[in-house]
């Protein structure tokens, strides 16, 4: 089956045909002009084999059939030979940058229509059968031939003017077209790269400046213009998003830092609360609390030393942080002659009535010791034994 849908029909051929034939007779009217003003190219013609060969394969080589025989344009020549034809490469260089900007064009109209496909496909088409899906596949398949046709297109023109200008301003314009620039308008499921809607960015091919000069056609323009303007408005929302996300950022920190100094001052309240307790109980819950507090302060400087750097490198000053943030005091050369102060995120001391803990410890401590250093005698005389 495979092999019977790659065999060509005969009417097929016979359009093959044609077409080689056409485009022999357009190579050998060239050849005449270019003899006349390319003098040069003549030996490499006589070596290449003269003129376009016979259109049919069967009787010529592929490497003489019309499709494949070089033209010896001026970007295909030596830079000794090109030296005597200034006139001529200008010429070719207007060739190619017109080449390229037409090549460009037919890629975004194809990537519109492949966009307009889709949409289409995802209302009416889904879920309708494999015949009618077999069909959109087959222009899709159509439309992404085209479409890479025009890339091979560009990027043969682009190597020419590399060739004849390699330091021309028509680089800011023409840049390297990659597989993954193929893509838009918009994010696609057939993108090379898939990314989401917060990272999607726009290829170059979409903000290539149009050469007025050409006259192209207005309702191509007004399409082209109102996509333009639908993509600017997705992505200037996105870019609103992005900021409003990053202010909303730098307020979840100054929250979580809040909340964690509230929780401790929350937490040092409870250790009164308590009352008609023993007084061991009473310092125990009391030490409880403190020390969750503690902990509550601990992990404020924590997460302050994790995101003060960030802040640091955006240039970002937060007050909030200050309480947490040291200076160092000793200065850090970067190697450019400019020096500063490095800032070093420090856990604060405990608060006040927290050392009370460990004051009141010390005597529990003390009678602990004490009561190790007793002799064995002493320790039962608080049982009765004689009972």
């Amino acid at each position: 089956m495979a092999q019977r849908k790659s065999t060509k029909t005969s009417k097929q051929h016979a359009d093959l045909q044609e077409k080689r034939n056409t485009l022999a007779r357009h190579i050998q009217q060239w050849r005449e002009v270019q003899l006349a003003y390319m003098p040069s190219v003549a030996v490499m013609i006589v070596r290449a084999g003269g003129a376009a060969g016979s259109g049919n394969p069967d009787v010529a080589s592929p490497s003489t059939l019309p499709e494949n025989t070089p033209l010896y344009l001026p970007s295909a020549l030596s830079v000794n030979v090109r030296t005597s034809m200034d006139n001529i490469v200008k010429k070719e260089l207007r060739l190619r940058m017109a080449q390229a900007d037409e090549a460009l064009e037919d890629v975004r109209r194809g990537r519109r229509m492949i966009t307009g496909l889709v949409q289409f496909k995802k209302l009416n088409i889904s879920g309708a059968g494999n015949r009618l899906n077999t069909r959109m596949r087959t222009l899709y398949n159509r439309l992404q031939l085209r479409i890479q046709q025009a890339a091979d297109r560009y990027r043969t023109a682009r190597d020419a003017l590399l060739i004849l200008d390699p330091n021309g301003l028509w680089q800011e314009r023409f840049r390297k077209l990659n597989t993954a620039d193929i893509q838009g308008p918009g994010r696609q499921e057939d993108d090379p790269v898939h990314r989401t809607n917060n990272r999607y960015e726009m290829s170059w091919i979409w903000q290539v400046v149009r050469d007025s000069a050409r006259g192209d056609n207005v309702e191509q323009e007004e399409t082209f213009d109102e996509t333009m303007r639908a993509e600017w408005a997705k992505m200037k929302a996105r870019q609103d998003r992005w900021e409003e996300e990053y202010q909303l950022v730098q307020e979840e920190m100054r929250h979580i830092v809040a909340y964690l100094e509230w929780k401790a001052d929350w937490w040092k309240a409870q250790a009164e609360r308590r009352v008609g307790l023993s007084p061991p109980l009473a310092e125990g819950v009391r030490a409880y609390a403190l020390r969750q507090s503690s902990l509550m302060i601990t992990l404020a400087a924590s997460s302050v030393r994790k995101w003060i750097g960030a802040l640091t490198s955006e240039g970002i000053s937060v007050s909030w942080a200050s309480k947490y943030v040291v200076w160092s005091g000793s200065v850090v050369s970067d190697g450019d002659g400019s020096s500063e102060s490095p800032i070093t995120p420090v856990i604060p001391v405990q608060r006040e009535g927290e050392n009370e803990v460990d004051d009141e410890n010390e005597p529990l401590e003390e009678d602990g010791e004490e009561e190790e250093e007793e002799d064995d005698d002493t320790r039962f005389d608080r049982y009765d034994l004689d009972d």
